[in-house]
């Protein structure tokens, strides 16, 4: 199958105090189109950088990003990034939260309004659309955070430690809705944890990098 990312010697330097600080370095991955990839490591060990540079919020200091033969620099529509926190708006209803990347992409027309319906009621959420997430469980909220970032229609989707705000039970069960929905929209992840349980769930991943 066919490479749907590649990164390529990728190396992030901070300018500190006492000199430069290297945060990650030549860190090279080709990524499969429909592969779960786990970015294991301890705190402060450069995974979240790395996440961050593929989304295009952070600058490398060297190495290159390619997503379907393409190089890219900055942020790409064809990523999708969920954070540790799922950051619903409190004042929008469920609905009006999953339709918010749609709106700040300009991409808000009809058909991907019936994408949206659609997801909602195919991952049982449609019946509370007009909720505000207030009303909903920590594992609700996530599906909907995940459901607006699959609204754009992403290649491939980045998750942050998307599970360790969760208690340990609804992690599990969050991380089982998940990979679910993933694996049936045919989506390509790079998930950072520093989990390795999590990191290797139902051995559903295919490839393990670890960040020391």
């Amino acid at each position: 199958m066919k490479d749907i990312l590649k990164i390529k010697e990728v190396t992030k330097k901070y300018q500190a105090k006492n000199g430069e600080l290297e945060a990650i370095k030549n860190i090279s991955l080709n990524v499969k189109q429909g592969e779960f990839i786990s970015i294991i490591g301890p705190s402060g060990c450069g995974k979240s950088t790395l996440l961050s540079i593929i989304a295009g919020l952070e600058e490398k200091t060297s190495g290159e990003i390619w997503v379907e033969d393409n190089k890219i620099d900055g942020i790409s529509d064809k990523i999708g990034y969920m954070l540790q926190k799922d950051s619903l708006l409190n004042w929008r209803t469920i609905y009006n939260n999953v339709l918010f990347g749609l709106e700040v992409s300009g991409k808000k027309n009809e058909e991907n309004k019936a994408y949206v319906d659609m997801l909602l009621k195919k991952y049982n959420l449609y019946e509370f659309k007009d909720k505000l997430p207030s009303q909903l469980s920590g594992g609700m909220r996530q599906r909907a955070s995940l459901i607006r970032t699959l609204a754009v229609k992403p290649k491939i989707l980045l998750l942050d430690e998307a599970f360790s705000a969760l208690d340990y039970q609804t992690r599990l069960m969050v991380t089982k809705d998940v990979y679910d929905i993933l694996k049936n929209e045919k989506m390509t992840m790079l998930m950072v944890t520093h989990d390795i349980s999590e990191g290797r769930f139902q051995n559903r991943q295919k490839k393990m990098l670890e960040i020391i």
